[in-house]
């Protein structure tokens, strides 16, 4: 098992971070969430290689990485800024990005800000705007029985959003466009814990599973697409919330090449493993 190490960057910041492999390229690999550990992340280390790194990283606020005190300063454009304080820090040469989920609207602002730096994009089971989050939200509570539409109505006229039967229904609602395919817990995704601090601060500050009213809010990362240059590769599920978006990706980034993988929701790289990890390989 890769060992976790640690990275200190300026401001007397650091981020964990767990690496394999060697050679100038690197794949730096950002989780989502917000607010996710890496853990879920892991089957990536398998790529690397003589010729490959694969570093896995804990966002700020994530596991013992530095963390801010205010929640001003979670935002997407400063995660993208983390990226690129660890870029230099590691001494990238050959970076190729993923950003999963959360982690692509950070793969994204980076692209923007410091596509010089790159090698390759890779935007896997995201999205392009807080906008499209709300659309995915709808489409997930669309296709909820009428019990669970009005049950989830009540609860949220209520502010219930701690309870525990709050919590359970919206993981039921969600479930189809997440973990379609799963059948028991892969260890991976046991193993991976949550920021609520960062998750509450970006996503939803009230708890309302079903709202984007954090930090992210306003954030849109669409009008980066047409500026996109390096080879970009879109991995979505058919029945994730994500795929209309992860289409449009596709469509208005011209170097970019889709790939849909159809026994898959959210979690593509453990719903198909070896297809999702031969995507990203290129085979």
């Amino acid at each position: 098992m890769a060992r976790l190490r640690r990275v200190g960057v300026a401001g007397r910041r650091s981020f964990e971070y767990v690496a394999q492999g060697g050679g100038r390229a690197t794949l730096l690999v950002h989780p989502g969430g917000p607010g996710l550990t890496y853990h879920y992340l892991r089957g990536l280390l398998r790529l690397a290689s003589s010729n490959l790194r694969v570093i896995l990283i804990h966002p700020r606020g994530v596991g013992h990485s530095w963390a801010p005190r205010r929640a001003s300063e979670y935002t997407v454009p400063q995660l993208a800024e983390d990226v690129e304080a660890i870029r230099r820090a590691l001494r990238i040469e050959e970076l190729h990005l993923l950003g999963f989920s959360a982690g692509g609207f950070v793969a994204l602002e980076y692209a923007h800000r410091y596509e010089r730096h790159l090698a390759s994009l890779l935007l896997c089971a995201t999205a392009g705007s807080a906008e499209e989050l709300r659309a995915a939200n709808r489409l997930m509570i669309s296709v909820a029985s009428p019990a669970r539409r009005a049950r989830l109505r009540e609860l949220t006229a209520r502010k219930a959003f701690d309870s525990p039967e709050y919590r359970a229904l919206a993981e039921a609602i969600s479930r189809p466009f997440q973990t379609r395919f799963l059948r028991t817990v892969p260890p991976d995704l046991a193993a991976t814990r949550l920021s609520r601090t960062v998750y509450r601060t970006m996503f939803t500050r009230t708890g309302d599973e079903f709202a984007v009213d954090g930090t992210i809010a306003r954030w849109d990362g669409r009008r980066y697409y047409s500026k996109i240059e390096v080879p970009t590769l879109v991995v979505v599920g058919r029945y994730d919330a994500f795929l209309e978006p992860s289409i449009e990706m596709n469509e208005r980034i011209e170097p970019a090449h889709l790939r849909v993988l159809p026994r898959s929701s959210h979690y593509v790289n453990l719903e198909q493993p070896k297809e999702f990890l031969g995507d990203v390989t290129g085979g």
